[in-house]
């Protein structure tokens, strides 16, 4: 009955095109006779970046403190899926969502919503399996980090940058990516400007996991000295 149900909902579950439209969507430009830009026009506040122009301090963040067994799954972390079902049939709700899940829902809000249901589940982590089956983790890494929101209009890890911080996604210390990671968890509760102590505490807890991950039998993902920094 499982496999019958998810046979007849896979057509009905977002493609995997819009990842290739996100990356491909550039502003509508006005120019002059002479062909200088006068106005452009975006759909949303965003600037698409290669990974390898955001900080590493950023992607560690946000394997150590989101998904910290992303490389080792398909979409879906059976484990961590399971544990949290558990836990939210104990009465603790708890989210299981690995990255390619999370970029899913920020692709497809209107298909997949967030509603607590077990359609929207089902519905999500058809879609992660479809985006694994077809991107690299690193173009997952790369489109999450360009597509995430984050508040004041600013869309994906370098508006967020400039925003926050006034510098670009490369330029970015560990503080200031474990500060902007952390907000992902509720951007206005972690907001470090309306929030500076709730956003501190945070932002500690997700240096926390990128010192503890990916456990003792690998190294960690930052250096010992960029953490004391």
């Amino acid at each position: 009955m499982l496999l019958l149900y998810v046979l007849a909902l896979y057509p009905f579950t977002p493609g995997i095109g819009e990842l290739k439209k996100a990356k491909s969507e550039a502003p509508s430009k006005v120019l002059s006779s002479d062909g200088v830009v006068l106005a452009q026009y975006k759909r949303v506040n965003r600037e698409w970046v290669p990974l390898e122009k955001i900080s590493p301090h950023v992607v560690n963040a946000l394997i150590a403190t989101e998904d910290h067994r992303f490389y080792q799954h398909f979409g879906i972390d059976v484990r961590r899926t399971m544990a949290a079902l558990l836990s939210t049939v104990s009465g603790d709700l708890q989210g299981g969502s690995t990255i390619t899940q999370q970029l899913a829902r920020n692709l497809y809000p209107q298909q997949i919503g967030n509603s607590i249901s077990i359609h929207r589940k089902a519905k999500e982590l058809i879609t992660a399996l479809k985006i694994e089956a077809a991107y690299s983790k690193r173009e997952i890494l790369e489109t999450y980090l360009n597509t995430v929101p984050f508040l004041y209009n600013a869309f994906g890890i370098e508006m967020a940058a400039r925003t926050y911080f006034d510098k670009s996604a490369d330029k970015l210390n560990v503080l200031e990516a474990a500060t902007l990671i952390g907000m992902l968890k509720g951007t206005s509760a972690y907001n470090p400007v309306q929030n500076p102590e709730r956003a501190r505490n945070r932002r500690n807890l997700v240096l926390t996991q990128m010192v503890k991950w990916p456990g003792r039998d690998h190294q960690p993902l930052i250096p010992a000295e960029a953490h004391r920094r």
